[in-house]
């Protein structure tokens, strides 16, 4: 491959393999394998020549110091690369690859790859190299990348490109095929799927289309086995779609399949592996679908057996005190003067709206089986208290208000015009729970109707977040939005 001469935009070749490249670790160049990517239980990309962009310094400005090798540890160069590619499009003219550095600073703002964490990092990682021109990888980035620009870097607009639409049809096709045509799924064709679900977040081509690659994921990612997702980029993988999965099982009502001993036992985090305050949520959050399976036998007639009717009573039970207990030990208080951490809003806004947004899931399964549903506790968030909390008010449509009110005012403190993406995306099945438990007429519908249609679809150009008819009612599959 013909690279560009060393002095171009401060450019240098690596030695690096691509997956430690990608990875921003060191690499032990020893081809044609790298071992280190071996060790770790990662698929080594090879070694291929390629091009580093550094920041490039101003006409005027000093030249950087003898000591200093730009691009070599030098965290801001993909930063650098993406913004000269938005603003000036002078190193790679190229309109897909303008919208995947787009998407990238999108996505990660001023960071990096590997600064992130969960699908994010491993979203980056998969669009921030160079995939073959025509491939499935690439058509599914090309799908994503170019509505996401078409949709907001170039104004409001009600449709994306002819382009994407047509590059989406395209790498539908290659998916299908290449699901036909393996009896296993690799981590590429994975978060190909990925791309195609976050452009169905953006487009919606059908009110219900988003849900089909859920699913999609789901499925192949449990026919795979735990025993594939033990370490590497496979159990990267497993660990970030978490969420993915128990929104496809919660939304159908299915119980999930990460909750079978076998899946349970996999996610576990181990002592080497970093953990968070929503991954204790989503460990727990894995029981939910199967509860809201148990609510449709319930209500149907179909759950006659008094053993099994016990067996749902303690599982809901086990689920209440799982989330109390989350709640009590992560972060909405230090004291009984109900102090709270100095942690911004941004960290943990997200984990409080799905841990309410599960409580109100729960909330009908509680009344019909007479089990207590919520226990005073303090206010979340910061945010002040009020006499509409959910333990304060009386009935349940009250109660159920107040929680659903708390979510709305997480999001409004959380998305603003410069939020990443994940930053928006993470508060979408929320919000959609909660409109369906807020008051009519209440100030609360104004709000949550501005947050979602004015700043997630129209500025951020998400249109799941708008009401389709059809396409979200608090994880059923009702064609009703009322």
């Amino acid at each position: 491959m013909e690279l560009a001469p060393r002095n171009l935009a401060g450019g240098h070749r690596t030695k690096k393999c691509g997956t430690c490249r990608d990875r921003r670790v060191k690499c032990d160049q020893q081809e044609p394998f790298c071992a280190t990517c071996k060790k770790l239980g990662y698929t080594c990309q090879g070694y291929i020549s390629s091009l580093v962009i550094v920041p490039v310094k101003p006409a005027g400005n000093s030249a950087p110091s003898k000591g200093k090798k730009l691009g070599k540890n030098d965290t801001r160069a993909s930063t650098a690369r993406r913004t000269m590619l938005v603003l000036t499009s002078t190193l790679a003219p190229d309109p897909v690859s303008v919208s995947r550095e787009y998407f990238l600073l999108r996505l990660v703002g001023s960071g990096t790859c590997s600064q992130g964490s969960g699908i994010p990092r491993l979203l980056c990682a998969f669009l921030d190299r160079a995939l073959p021109v025509g491939s499935l990888q690439h058509k599914c980035m090309k799908a994503l990348t170019v509505s996401y620009h078409s949709m907001t870097a170039l104004g409001i607009r009600e449709n994306p490109s002819e382009e994407a639409i047509k590059t989406y049809s395209q790498a539908l096709t290659a998916v299908r095929k290449a699901i036909g045509q393996d009896l296993t799924t690799g981590p590429d064709l994975l978060m190909s799927i990925m791309c195609l679900c976050l452009y169905e977040n953006i487009v919606v081509t059908q009110p219900r289309s988003w849900i089909e690659h859920y699913k999609g994921i789901s499925h192949l990612i449990q026919r795979n086995g735990p025993e594939c997702y033990q370490n590497g980029r496979n159990r990267d993988i497993l660990l970030a779609f978490r969420y993915t999965i128990i929104v496809s099982a919660g939304t159908l009502h299915q119980p999930c399949f990460l909750a079978e001993k076998c899946w349970r036992k996999a996610i576990e985090l181990n002592e080497d592996e970093s953990r968070n305050i929503f991954d204790n949520l989503l460990n727990i959050a894995v029981d939910i679908p199967g509860l809201l399976h148990g609510l449709d036998c319930l209500k149907d007639g179909k759950l006659l057996d008094r053993r099994n009717y016990a067996v749902l009573v303690m599982s809901l039970k086990q689920t209440l005190a799982a989330l109390q207990q989350w709640q009590d030990t992560s972060f909405f208080w230090t004291s009984a003067s109900n102090t709270f951490p100095p942690r911004s809003v941004a960290q943990t806004a997200p984990a409080i709206a799905f841990h309410h947004m599960a409580l109100l899931l729960l909330e009908e399964l509680c009344y019909l089986l007479e089990v207590p549903w919520l226990t005073p506790s303090p206010p979340s968030s910061g945010v002040s208290a009020r006499q509409d909390r959910p333990s304060n008010a009386h009935t349940r449509a009250q109660r159920k208000h107040a929680l659903a009110s708390e979510i709305v005012c997480l999001a409004q403190q959380s998305i603003g015009d410069d939020t990443r993406i994940y930053g928006v995306l993470c508060f979408m099945m929320p919000l959609h729970v909660a409109h369906d438990h807020l008051l009519p007429a209440s100030p609360e519908i104004d709000t949550i109707g501005n947050i979602m249609h004015t700043i997630m679809a129209g500025q951020h150009g998400f249109r799941m977040a708008m009401r389709h008819g059809g396409m979200y009612t608090s994880f059923s599959g009702s064609s009703s939005t009322t």
